[in-house]
Protein backbone atom coordinates (compact mmCIF):
# COMPACT_ATOMS: atom_id res chain seq x y z
CA UNK A 1 0.00 0.00 0.00
CA UNK A 2 2.86 2.64 0.64
CA UNK A 3 3.90 2.15 -2.90
CA UNK A 4 0.13 3.37 -4.30
CA UNK A 5 -0.05 6.10 -1.97
CA UNK A 6 3.88 6.84 -3.53
CA UNK A 7 2.75 6.26 -6.72
CA UNK A 8 -0.64 7.79 -6.30
CA UNK A 9 1.24 11.28 -4.71
CA UNK A 10 3.40 11.36 -7.91
CA UNK A 11 0.84 11.05 -9.97
CA UNK A 12 -1.39 13.44 -8.21
CA UNK A 13 1.10 15.47 -9.02
CA UNK A 14 1.08 14.85 -12.69
CA UNK A 15 -2.73 15.76 -12.50
CA UNK A 16 -1.56 18.69 -10.71
CA UNK A 17 0.80 19.51 -14.07
CA UNK A 18 -2.12 18.84 -16.51
CA UNK A 19 -4.65 20.64 -14.79
CA UNK A 20 -2.53 23.61 -14.46
CA UNK A 21 -1.68 23.32 -18.17
CA UNK A 22 -5.18 23.19 -18.70
CA UNK A 23 -5.69 26.27 -16.67
CA UNK A 24 -3.31 27.87 -18.57
CA UNK A 25 -3.75 27.47 -21.74
CA UNK A 26 -6.97 25.81 -22.56
CA UNK A 27 -9.09 28.41 -20.54
CA UNK A 28 -8.12 31.11 -21.65
CA UNK A 29 -9.08 30.27 -24.93
CA UNK A 30 -12.42 29.13 -23.64
CA UNK A 31 -12.62 32.44 -22.47
CA UNK A 32 -11.43 34.45 -25.77
CA UNK A 33 -13.40 32.33 -28.13
CA UNK A 34 -16.67 32.43 -26.33
CA UNK A 35 -16.52 35.93 -24.73
CA UNK A 36 -17.18 36.90 -21.25
CA UNK A 37 -20.98 36.67 -21.46
CA UNK A 38 -20.59 33.01 -22.33
CA UNK A 39 -17.45 32.65 -20.17
CA UNK A 40 -19.91 33.35 -17.19
CA UNK A 41 -22.28 30.86 -18.22
CA UNK A 42 -19.83 27.86 -18.73
CA UNK A 43 -18.46 29.61 -14.58
CA UNK A 44 -22.11 29.34 -13.98
CA UNK A 45 -22.66 25.61 -14.65
CA UNK A 46 -19.45 25.05 -13.18
CA UNK A 47 -20.19 26.15 -10.17
CA UNK A 48 -23.56 24.83 -9.78
CA UNK A 49 -22.29 21.29 -9.89
CA UNK A 50 -19.65 22.22 -7.35
CA UNK A 51 -22.24 23.53 -5.06
CA UNK A 52 -24.74 20.23 -5.79
CA UNK A 53 -21.57 17.65 -4.98
CA UNK A 54 -22.49 18.49 -1.19
CA UNK A 55 -25.71 16.31 -1.89
CA UNK A 56 -23.83 13.45 -0.79
CA UNK A 57 -24.35 14.42 2.58
CA UNK A 58 -20.61 13.65 3.43
CA UNK A 59 -21.35 10.00 2.95
CA UNK A 60 -18.60 9.79 0.30
CA UNK A 61 -16.40 10.51 2.38
CA UNK A 62 -17.90 8.38 5.49
CA UNK A 63 -17.41 5.39 2.83
CA UNK A 64 -14.03 6.40 2.43
CA UNK A 65 -12.85 5.84 5.91
CA UNK A 66 -15.80 3.49 6.99
CA UNK A 67 -14.65 1.12 4.64
CA UNK A 68 -11.11 1.32 5.60
CA UNK A 69 -12.15 0.55 9.16
CA UNK A 70 -14.33 -2.31 8.36
CA UNK A 71 -11.28 -3.89 5.69
CA UNK A 72 -8.75 -3.32 8.84
CA UNK A 73 -10.76 -4.69 11.15
CA UNK A 74 -12.32 -7.85 9.00
CA UNK A 75 -15.45 -6.64 8.67
CA UNK A 76 -15.88 -7.53 5.15
CA UNK A 77 -20.14 -8.33 5.57
CA UNK A 78 -20.22 -5.12 7.26
CA UNK A 79 -18.28 -3.30 4.33
CA UNK A 80 -20.63 -5.47 2.05
CA UNK A 81 -23.80 -4.16 3.61
CA UNK A 82 -22.65 -0.29 3.55
CA UNK A 83 -21.86 -0.36 -0.05
CA UNK A 84 -25.00 -2.15 -0.75
CA UNK A 85 -27.10 0.16 1.81
CA UNK A 86 -25.41 3.42 -0.17
CA UNK A 87 -26.24 2.31 -3.52
CA UNK A 88 -29.40 2.72 -2.84
CA UNK A 89 -29.31 6.23 -0.94
CA UNK A 90 -26.65 7.82 -3.87
CA UNK A 91 -28.94 6.64 -6.45
CA UNK A 92 -32.42 8.49 -4.42
CA UNK A 93 -29.69 11.66 -4.39
CA UNK A 94 -29.20 11.56 -7.88
CA UNK A 95 -33.30 11.57 -8.44
CA UNK A 96 -33.54 14.57 -6.16
CA UNK A 97 -30.08 16.39 -7.53
CA UNK A 98 -31.73 16.12 -11.18
CA UNK A 99 -35.02 17.93 -10.39
CA UNK A 100 -33.47 20.37 -8.23
CA UNK A 101 -31.64 21.52 -11.08
CA UNK A 102 -34.63 20.96 -13.53
CA UNK A 103 -36.80 23.73 -11.08
CA UNK A 104 -34.01 26.13 -11.69
CA UNK A 105 -34.17 25.58 -15.53
CA UNK A 106 -37.73 27.55 -15.20
CA UNK A 107 -36.54 30.30 -12.57
CA UNK A 108 -33.21 31.82 -13.87
CA UNK A 109 -34.45 35.10 -14.38
CA UNK A 110 -35.49 35.35 -11.19
CA UNK A 111 -32.91 33.77 -9.62
CA UNK A 112 -30.14 35.79 -11.67
CA UNK A 113 -31.60 38.94 -12.49
CA UNK A 114 -28.27 40.12 -13.95
CA UNK A 115 -29.12 38.08 -16.91
CA UNK A 116 -29.71 39.61 -19.69
CA UNK A 117 -31.02 38.52 -23.46
CA UNK A 118 -30.41 35.24 -24.89
CA UNK A 119 -28.32 34.25 -21.80
CA UNK A 120 -31.35 33.38 -19.90
CA UNK A 121 -32.51 30.84 -22.71
CA UNK A 122 -28.91 29.56 -22.65
CA UNK A 123 -28.72 29.40 -18.93
CA UNK A 124 -32.31 27.19 -18.86
CA UNK A 125 -30.94 24.72 -21.18
CA UNK A 126 -27.33 24.51 -19.25
CA UNK A 127 -29.24 23.42 -15.93
CA UNK A 128 -31.23 20.58 -17.93
CA UNK A 129 -28.03 19.20 -19.02
CA UNK A 130 -26.67 19.72 -15.13
CA UNK A 131 -30.04 17.57 -14.45
CA UNK A 132 -28.63 14.47 -17.01
CA UNK A 133 -25.35 14.85 -15.06
CA UNK A 134 -25.69 15.11 -11.14
CA UNK A 135 -28.61 11.87 -11.87
CA UNK A 136 -26.01 9.92 -13.23
CA UNK A 137 -23.00 11.17 -11.26
CA UNK A 138 -24.04 10.62 -8.02
CA UNK A 139 -25.11 6.84 -8.31
CA UNK A 140 -21.25 6.28 -9.66
CA UNK A 141 -19.48 8.61 -7.50
CA UNK A 142 -19.41 6.22 -4.86
CA UNK A 143 -17.29 3.36 -7.26
CA UNK A 144 -14.98 6.38 -6.98
CA UNK A 145 -14.96 6.23 -3.05
CA UNK A 146 -14.44 2.69 -3.03
CA UNK A 147 -11.20 3.14 -5.21
CA UNK A 148 -9.74 4.80 -2.93
CA UNK A 149 -10.75 2.90 0.35
CA UNK A 150 -9.18 0.11 -1.32
CA UNK A 151 -5.85 2.63 -1.70
CA UNK A 152 -6.02 2.09 -5.57
CA UNK A 153 -4.47 5.06 -6.26
CA UNK A 154 -2.73 4.60 -9.61
CA UNK A 155 -5.61 4.12 -11.22
CA UNK A 156 -8.04 6.79 -9.22
CA UNK A 157 -5.33 9.62 -10.51
CA UNK A 158 -4.71 8.09 -13.88
CA UNK A 159 -8.35 8.17 -14.69
CA UNK A 160 -8.52 12.03 -13.19
CA UNK A 161 -5.97 12.54 -15.37
CA UNK A 162 -7.46 11.08 -18.28
CA UNK A 163 -10.92 13.04 -17.38
CA UNK A 164 -8.64 16.29 -17.34
CA UNK A 165 -6.88 15.58 -20.86
CA UNK A 166 -10.51 15.08 -22.78
CA UNK A 167 -12.41 17.86 -21.99
CA UNK A 168 -9.90 20.17 -23.88
CA UNK A 169 -9.18 17.34 -26.78
CA UNK A 170 -12.67 17.34 -27.44
CA UNK A 171 -13.35 21.23 -26.58
CA UNK A 172 -11.21 22.93 -28.86
CA UNK A 173 -11.89 21.72 -32.33
CA UNK A 174 -15.15 22.79 -31.39
CA UNK A 175 -14.20 25.95 -29.71
CA UNK A 176 -12.74 26.51 -33.69
CA UNK A 177 -15.85 26.16 -34.98
CA UNK A 178 -17.38 28.80 -33.21
CA UNK A 179 -19.22 26.75 -30.32
CA UNK A 180 -21.25 28.23 -27.45
CA UNK A 181 -20.91 27.71 -23.80
CA UNK A 182 -23.51 24.82 -24.04
CA UNK A 183 -21.46 22.85 -26.36
CA UNK A 184 -18.77 23.31 -23.59
CA UNK A 185 -21.14 21.27 -20.51
CA UNK A 186 -22.36 18.68 -23.04
CA UNK A 187 -18.76 17.70 -23.38
CA UNK A 188 -17.88 18.09 -19.67
CA UNK A 189 -20.79 16.06 -18.93
CA UNK A 190 -20.34 13.30 -21.20
CA UNK A 191 -16.69 13.05 -19.64
CA UNK A 192 -17.44 12.72 -16.58
CA UNK A 193 -19.92 10.11 -16.77
CA UNK A 194 -17.48 7.97 -19.01
CA UNK A 195 -14.77 8.30 -16.06
CA UNK A 196 -17.21 7.51 -13.68
CA UNK A 197 -18.31 4.39 -15.08
CA UNK A 198 -14.88 3.46 -15.57
CA UNK A 199 -14.46 3.36 -11.54
CA UNK A 200 -17.43 1.05 -11.99
CA UNK A 201 -15.82 -1.31 -14.59
CA UNK A 202 -12.51 -1.40 -12.19
CA UNK A 203 -14.40 -2.17 -8.77
CA UNK A 204 -16.48 -5.07 -10.60
CA UNK A 205 -13.33 -6.64 -12.66
CA UNK A 206 -10.71 -6.00 -10.13
CA UNK A 207 -11.46 -5.32 -7.20
CA UNK A 208 -14.08 -7.97 -7.20
CA UNK A 209 -16.62 -5.80 -5.48
CA UNK A 210 -20.23 -6.76 -6.87
CA UNK A 211 -22.68 -3.91 -4.94
CA UNK A 212 -26.02 -5.75 -3.94
CA UNK A 213 -28.27 -4.40 -1.38
CA UNK A 214 -28.56 -6.41 1.19
CA UNK A 215 -30.77 -4.60 3.27
CA UNK A 216 -30.97 -1.51 5.22
CA UNK A 217 -28.49 -1.58 8.50
CA UNK A 218 -29.57 0.71 10.88
CA UNK A 219 -26.72 0.33 12.88
CA UNK A 220 -24.17 0.94 10.47
CA UNK A 221 -26.20 3.70 8.99
CA UNK A 222 -26.23 5.61 12.19
CA UNK A 223 -22.78 4.76 12.33
CA UNK A 224 -22.26 6.23 9.07
CA UNK A 225 -24.35 9.14 9.69
CA UNK A 226 -22.91 10.35 13.00
CA UNK A 227 -19.54 10.91 11.50
CA UNK A 228 -21.02 12.29 8.01
CA UNK A 229 -22.99 14.77 9.11
CA UNK A 230 -20.55 17.12 10.27
CA UNK A 231 -18.75 16.50 6.61
CA UNK A 232 -21.64 17.47 5.41
CA UNK A 233 -21.34 20.68 7.26
CA UNK A 234 -18.26 21.26 6.23
CA UNK A 235 -18.66 20.61 2.48
CA UNK A 236 -21.48 22.91 2.07
CA UNK A 237 -19.62 25.77 3.72
CA UNK A 238 -16.35 24.67 1.31
CA UNK A 239 -19.19 25.34 -1.29
CA UNK A 240 -20.04 28.63 -0.34
CA UNK A 241 -17.16 29.75 0.90
CA UNK A 242 -15.46 29.12 -2.54
CA UNK A 243 -18.03 29.38 -4.77
CA UNK A 244 -20.44 31.84 -3.36
CA UNK A 245 -19.05 34.58 -4.76
CA UNK A 246 -19.61 33.92 -7.81
CA UNK A 247 -23.54 34.20 -7.29
CA UNK A 248 -22.95 37.08 -5.27
CA UNK A 249 -21.06 38.56 -7.82
CA UNK A 250 -23.55 37.36 -10.72
CA UNK A 251 -26.49 38.98 -9.16
CA UNK A 252 -25.18 42.53 -8.16
CA UNK A 253 -22.82 43.09 -11.01
CA UNK A 254 -23.14 40.78 -13.63
CA UNK A 255 -21.18 38.03 -16.13
CA UNK A 256 -17.88 40.38 -16.61
CA UNK A 257 -16.99 40.69 -12.79
CA UNK A 258 -18.12 36.85 -12.46
CA UNK A 259 -15.11 36.05 -14.97
CA UNK A 260 -12.07 38.62 -13.46
CA UNK A 261 -13.28 36.09 -10.01
CA UNK A 262 -13.25 32.85 -12.30
CA UNK A 263 -9.90 33.71 -14.10
CA UNK A 264 -8.32 34.25 -10.09
CA UNK A 265 -10.56 31.17 -8.62
CA UNK A 266 -8.20 28.78 -11.33
CA UNK A 267 -4.81 30.27 -9.89
CA UNK A 268 -6.24 29.83 -6.48
CA UNK A 269 -7.45 26.41 -7.58
CA UNK A 270 -4.40 25.52 -8.85
CA UNK A 271 -2.59 26.03 -5.23
CA UNK A 272 -5.21 24.30 -3.35
CA UNK A 273 -4.27 20.85 -6.05
CA UNK A 274 -0.79 21.21 -4.48
CA UNK A 275 -1.55 20.36 -0.73
CA UNK A 276 -4.68 18.21 -1.90
CA UNK A 277 -1.73 15.64 -3.61
CA UNK A 278 -0.41 14.39 -0.50
CA UNK A 279 -3.30 14.91 1.91
CA UNK A 280 -5.49 12.65 -1.39
CA UNK A 281 -4.10 10.13 -0.40
CA UNK A 282 -3.26 9.82 3.34
CA UNK A 283 -7.33 9.47 4.70
CA UNK A 284 -7.38 5.87 4.30
CA UNK A 285 -3.87 5.78 6.09
CA UNK A 286 -4.47 7.85 8.80
CA UNK A 287 -8.19 5.84 9.38
CA UNK A 288 -6.47 2.53 9.75
CA UNK A 289 -3.64 4.04 12.07
CA UNK A 290 -6.75 5.39 14.35
CA UNK A 291 -8.39 2.08 14.21
CA UNK A 292 -5.17 0.56 15.29
CA UNK A 293 -5.00 2.76 18.61
CA UNK A 294 -1.42 4.32 17.02
CA UNK A 295 -1.78 6.87 18.84
CA UNK A 296 -1.48 10.85 19.27
CA UNK A 297 2.44 10.66 18.40
CA UNK A 298 2.70 8.40 15.32
CA UNK A 299 -0.22 10.51 14.24
CA UNK A 300 2.18 14.05 14.40
CA UNK A 301 5.21 12.60 12.96
CA UNK A 302 2.42 12.05 9.91
CA UNK A 303 1.14 15.44 10.40
CA UNK A 304 4.00 16.94 10.98
CA UNK A 305 6.32 15.32 8.01
CA UNK A 306 3.36 16.15 5.73
CA UNK A 307 2.61 19.38 6.64
CA UNK A 308 6.32 20.57 6.48
CA UNK A 309 6.61 19.08 2.86
CA UNK A 310 3.27 21.13 1.77
CA UNK A 311 4.99 24.16 3.36
CA UNK A 312 8.03 23.98 1.38
CA UNK A 313 6.01 23.52 -2.13
CA UNK A 314 3.19 25.87 -1.03
CA UNK A 315 5.55 28.71 -0.02
CA UNK A 316 7.46 28.57 -3.14
CA UNK A 317 4.48 29.05 -5.65
CA UNK A 318 2.72 31.89 -3.39
CA UNK A 319 5.65 33.71 -3.05
CA UNK A 320 6.47 33.46 -6.70
CA UNK A 321 2.71 34.69 -7.51
CA UNK A 322 3.01 37.64 -5.28
CA UNK A 323 5.90 38.37 -7.27
CA UNK A 324 5.26 37.77 -10.85
CA UNK A 325 1.60 37.11 -11.19
CA UNK A 326 0.36 40.82 -11.90
CA UNK A 327 2.02 40.94 -15.09
CA UNK A 328 1.40 36.98 -15.79
CA UNK A 329 -2.32 37.39 -15.22
CA UNK A 330 -1.93 40.35 -17.91
CA UNK A 331 -0.49 38.32 -20.08
CA UNK A 332 -2.64 35.15 -19.67
CA UNK A 333 -5.85 36.46 -19.07
CA UNK A 334 -6.20 39.81 -20.32
CA UNK A 335 -5.83 43.30 -19.67
CA UNK A 336 -9.52 43.10 -18.83
CA UNK A 337 -8.69 41.02 -16.01
CA UNK A 338 -6.03 42.80 -14.29
CA UNK A 339 -8.04 42.43 -11.14
CA UNK A 340 -7.89 38.91 -10.69
CA UNK A 341 -4.34 39.28 -9.67
CA UNK A 342 -5.32 40.94 -6.78
CA UNK A 343 -8.58 38.64 -5.81
CA UNK A 344 -6.21 35.79 -6.45
CA UNK A 345 -3.63 37.04 -4.25
CA UNK A 346 -6.05 37.66 -1.29
CA UNK A 347 -7.40 34.34 -1.96
CA UNK A 348 -3.74 32.51 -1.88
CA UNK A 349 -2.27 34.34 1.21
CA UNK A 350 -5.43 33.66 3.41
CA UNK A 351 -5.00 29.96 2.54
CA UNK A 352 -1.37 29.28 3.30
CA UNK A 353 -1.97 27.87 6.49
CA UNK A 354 -5.41 25.90 5.82
CA UNK A 355 -3.95 23.90 3.04
CA UNK A 356 -0.30 23.04 5.04
CA UNK A 357 -2.55 21.81 8.00
CA UNK A 358 -5.18 19.54 5.85
CA UNK A 359 -3.70 16.37 7.41
CA UNK A 360 -4.83 17.35 10.63
CA UNK A 361 -8.68 17.53 9.02
CA UNK A 362 -7.75 13.80 8.12
CA UNK A 363 -6.49 12.99 11.34
CA UNK A 364 -10.07 14.25 13.59
CA UNK A 365 -12.00 12.52 10.56
CA UNK A 366 -10.81 9.41 11.55
CA UNK A 367 -11.18 10.34 15.34
CA UNK A 368 -14.48 11.11 14.80
CA UNK A 369 -14.21 14.61 15.98
CA UNK A 370 -14.93 16.93 13.42
CA UNK A 371 -18.12 18.04 14.99
CA UNK A 372 -16.70 21.46 16.43
CA UNK A 373 -14.59 22.26 13.04
CA UNK A 374 -18.33 21.34 11.20
CA UNK A 375 -20.02 24.06 13.37
CA UNK A 376 -17.00 26.55 13.70
CA UNK A 377 -16.77 26.65 9.46
CA UNK A 378 -20.55 26.98 9.33
CA UNK A 379 -20.46 30.65 11.33
CA UNK A 380 -17.37 31.13 9.29
CA UNK A 381 -19.74 30.71 6.08
CA UNK A 382 -22.25 32.43 6.96
CA UNK A 383 -20.14 35.88 8.07
CA UNK A 384 -18.71 35.22 5.14
CA UNK A 385 -21.94 36.03 3.13
CA UNK A 386 -22.68 38.72 5.32
CA UNK A 387 -19.48 40.44 5.03
CA UNK A 388 -18.82 39.59 1.36
CA UNK A 389 -22.12 41.07 -0.23
CA UNK A 390 -21.67 44.80 0.65
CA UNK A 391 -17.75 44.74 -0.15
CA UNK A 392 -19.51 43.19 -3.20
CA UNK A 393 -21.29 45.86 -4.02
CA UNK A 394 -18.86 48.53 -3.39
CA UNK A 395 -15.51 46.90 -4.46
CA UNK A 396 -16.52 44.21 -7.11
CA UNK A 397 -14.55 40.90 -7.41
CA UNK A 398 -12.13 42.09 -4.81
CA UNK A 399 -14.40 43.28 -2.22
CA UNK A 400 -16.12 39.71 -2.42
CA UNK A 401 -12.52 38.06 -2.30
CA UNK A 402 -11.49 40.25 1.06
CA UNK A 403 -14.82 38.89 2.72
CA UNK A 404 -13.88 35.25 2.17
CA UNK A 405 -10.42 36.19 3.50
CA UNK A 406 -11.32 37.82 6.47
CA UNK A 407 -13.88 34.78 7.31
CA UNK A 408 -11.12 32.31 6.52
CA UNK A 409 -8.13 33.66 8.99
CA UNK A 410 -10.61 34.10 11.61
CA UNK A 411 -11.72 30.79 11.59
CA UNK A 412 -10.03 28.32 10.27
CA UNK A 413 -6.75 29.23 11.43
CA UNK A 414 -7.32 31.07 14.95
CA UNK A 415 -9.92 29.14 16.35
CA UNK A 416 -9.31 25.65 14.81
CA UNK A 417 -5.74 25.88 15.62
CA UNK A 418 -6.41 26.29 18.93
CA UNK A 419 -9.10 23.70 18.91
CA UNK A 420 -6.17 21.02 16.93
CA UNK A 421 -4.18 21.54 20.28
CA UNK A 422 -6.62 21.62 22.99
CA UNK A 423 -8.90 18.54 22.41
CA UNK A 424 -7.39 16.62 19.51
CA UNK A 425 -4.05 15.80 20.13
CA UNK A 426 -2.37 17.58 17.61
CA UNK A 427 0.79 18.95 18.19
CA UNK A 428 0.30 22.75 16.66
CA UNK A 429 3.19 24.61 18.73
CA UNK A 430 5.31 22.33 17.38
CA UNK A 431 4.04 23.19 13.61
CA UNK A 432 4.02 26.45 14.13
CA UNK A 433 7.91 26.48 15.53
CA UNK A 434 8.26 24.20 12.25
CA UNK A 435 6.69 26.84 9.96
CA UNK A 436 8.20 29.72 11.21
CA UNK A 437 11.59 28.81 11.19
CA UNK A 438 11.14 26.96 7.69
CA UNK A 439 9.65 30.71 6.25
CA UNK A 440 12.69 32.66 8.19
CA UNK A 441 14.90 30.71 6.48
CA UNK A 442 13.38 31.22 3.12
CA UNK A 443 13.04 34.26 3.10
CA UNK A 444 16.71 35.09 1.80
CA UNK A 445 15.83 33.81 -1.67
CA UNK A 446 12.62 36.11 -1.93
CA UNK A 447 14.40 39.13 -0.86
CA UNK A 448 17.65 38.33 -3.80
CA UNK A 449 14.76 37.71 -5.95
CA UNK A 450 13.16 40.66 -5.58
CA UNK A 451 17.00 42.91 -5.47
CA UNK A 452 17.28 41.20 -8.77
CA UNK A 453 14.52 41.96 -10.64
CA UNK A 454 14.68 46.23 -8.80
CA UNK A 455 18.47 46.02 -10.38
CA UNK A 456 17.61 44.57 -13.76
CA UNK A 457 14.07 44.83 -15.10
CA UNK A 458 12.83 42.98 -17.82
CA UNK A 459 9.64 43.04 -19.33
CA UNK A 460 6.80 40.40 -21.02
CA UNK A 461 7.05 36.52 -21.08
CA UNK A 462 11.11 37.23 -20.91
CA UNK A 463 10.56 38.42 -17.17
CA UNK A 464 8.50 35.76 -16.44
CA UNK A 465 10.80 32.94 -17.60
CA UNK A 466 13.93 34.29 -16.58
CA UNK A 467 13.15 35.41 -13.14
CA UNK A 468 10.75 32.69 -12.25
CA UNK A 469 13.48 29.90 -12.91
CA UNK A 470 16.09 32.13 -11.02
CA UNK A 471 13.26 32.02 -8.08
CA UNK A 472 13.20 28.22 -8.47
CA UNK A 473 16.30 27.60 -8.27
CA UNK A 474 17.98 30.33 -5.24
CA UNK A 475 14.78 29.06 -3.82
CA UNK A 476 15.63 25.41 -4.16
CA UNK A 477 18.86 25.72 -2.70
CA UNK A 478 17.95 27.71 0.17
CA UNK A 479 15.08 25.48 1.08
CA UNK A 480 18.25 22.14 0.97
CA UNK A 481 21.15 23.70 2.43
CA UNK A 482 18.73 25.28 5.50
CA UNK A 483 15.58 24.13 5.49
CA UNK A 484 15.25 20.13 4.75
CA UNK A 485 15.99 17.40 7.09
CA UNK A 486 17.68 14.20 6.53
CA UNK A 487 14.03 12.79 5.67
CA UNK A 488 13.47 15.10 3.18
CA UNK A 489 16.83 15.79 1.52
CA UNK A 490 16.69 11.96 1.41
CA UNK A 491 13.49 12.37 -0.68
CA UNK A 492 15.34 14.62 -2.97
CA UNK A 493 18.43 12.52 -3.41
CA UNK A 494 16.09 9.85 -4.04
CA UNK A 495 13.99 10.62 -7.12
CA UNK A 496 16.77 13.48 -8.20
CA UNK A 497 18.99 10.26 -8.62
CA UNK A 498 16.87 8.45 -10.43
CA UNK A 499 17.41 10.87 -13.44
CA UNK A 500 21.10 11.86 -11.83
CA UNK A 501 22.66 8.59 -10.96
CA UNK A 502 25.21 11.03 -8.63
CA UNK A 503 22.94 12.32 -6.68
CA UNK A 504 21.95 9.36 -5.02
CA UNK A 505 25.06 9.32 -2.58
Amino acid sequence: MRSERRAGALLSYVYIAVNSLIILVYLPIVKRSLGSSEYGLYDLAASVINYMSVMDLGFGNGIVVYTAKYRAAGRLEDERKLHGMFAVIFGAIGVVAAAICVALSFNMKLIFPALVGEEIGKSRIIMLILAANLGLTFPLSMYGNIVIAHEKFIFSKLVAILRAVLNPLIMIPLLVLKTDSIAIVSVMTAVSIGCLFANYVYCRKKLGVNVKFLGFDKTIFKEILSYSIYIFIAEIVDKVNWSVDHFILLSTKGTKEVTVYSMASNYHQMVLQLSAALSGVMLPKISKMVARNEGDEALNREFIKTSRLQFLLIFLVSSGFAMFGHKFVVIHSGADCERSYYVALILIIASMIPITQSVAISIIKAKNLFKFRAFIILAMAIANVGISIPLAIRYGSVGSAAGTAIALVLANIIIINIYYQKRCGIDIKRYWREIGSMAFALAPSVAVTLALKLIFPLDGIKELLVYGSVFVVIYSVCAYLFVMDTYEKGMVKKYAGKLIPGLRK
